[in-house]
């Protein structure tokens, strides 16, 4: 049976043409990174198979995967993580540090999650930061988003953890639950709309309902998690506690 992320793979062309500024991935990273780089799977490896689709886990949904360039630096590298002698993660992507640290926190095991972004494409400049240019292609968007759909489909995912300002606003309009984040493009507006919603159910969509929490981006949480606000809690505790409660909530099957 062909795999899922394959499926997906042959699928990308459904988002083009690309708008000005956005480039096609030109090839497949071998080892761990996030699709569409890569196969968004953990440990992938060149000469292995695939590991399966974590079905009924974790959707980690980034904004977009990075800079043509940055691109081509994690390809001479085989991924954005490698499993060291000690058997333990590395990775010379301050983003993805930063996020094993906090799924390790949360008590998510990487092989439970499919890595993924809401916008397909690379930016065709150096700057990785601030809002992705195909955001400003209307028509772009929504393909993005049928895309997305799609990788719901694939994955049916029962957590979905969203990572910075700018994916909320984006998976808005694809479920009723998370209609009021439509217009919402600051994690501090999340927080008083509610950043943590469950029994989400995505239109058209038979998988069953899922929670999705909004998460800081890993590359600033050092910086700015201190901000977050949630039952009570702040700061980094505020995001452990969003994210307790949606594994309690959500049914995802975790070890």
């Amino acid at each position: 049976m062909r795999h899922p992320v394959e499926m997906l793979f042959a699928e990308l062309t459904s988002v083009q043409p690309f708008p000005t500024g956005v480039v096609v991935v030109p090839e497949r990273i071998p080892g761990t990174a996030f699709f569409p780089g890569g196969a968004g799977l953990w440990a992938t490896a060149p000469g292995r198979p695939w590991p399966s689709m974590p079905t009924e886990g974790v959707m980690v949904l980034g904004h977009d995967f990075h800079s043509l360039n940055a691109f081509k630096e994690t390809l001479a590298r085989g991924g954005e993580v490698v499993i060291g002698a000690d058997g333990e993660p590395q990775s010379h992507v301050p983003s993805w540090t930063n996020l094993l640290g906090m799924l390790k926190e949360f008590g998510i095991p990487p092989e439970r999650c499919f890595f993924t972004n809401a916008y397909m494409g690379l930016r065709d400049a150096n700057l990785a930061t601030g809002k992705f240019p195909g955001a400003r292609d209307a028509t772009f968007v929504e393909r993005c988003r049928t895309f997305l759909e799609l990788q719901l489909r694939a994955q049916r995912p029962r957590l979905i953890l969203t990572l910075g300002q700018w994916v909320p606003s984006f998976l808005a309009p694809l479920a009723e639950r998370l209609s009021d984040w439509k217009s919402l493009t600051s994690l501090n507006a999340i927080d008083r709309a509610g950043p943590v919603r469950h029994e989400v159910r995505f239109n058209g969509n038979d998988m069953a309902p899922c929670s999705v929490v909004c998460l800081t981006h890993p590359s600033f949480r050092p910086l700015n998690v201190k901000k977050r606000e949630y039952g009570g809690s702040k700061g980094g505790d505020a995001e452990h506690k969003m994210v307790i409660d949606a594994i309690c909530q959500s049914g995802v099957t975790l070890p």
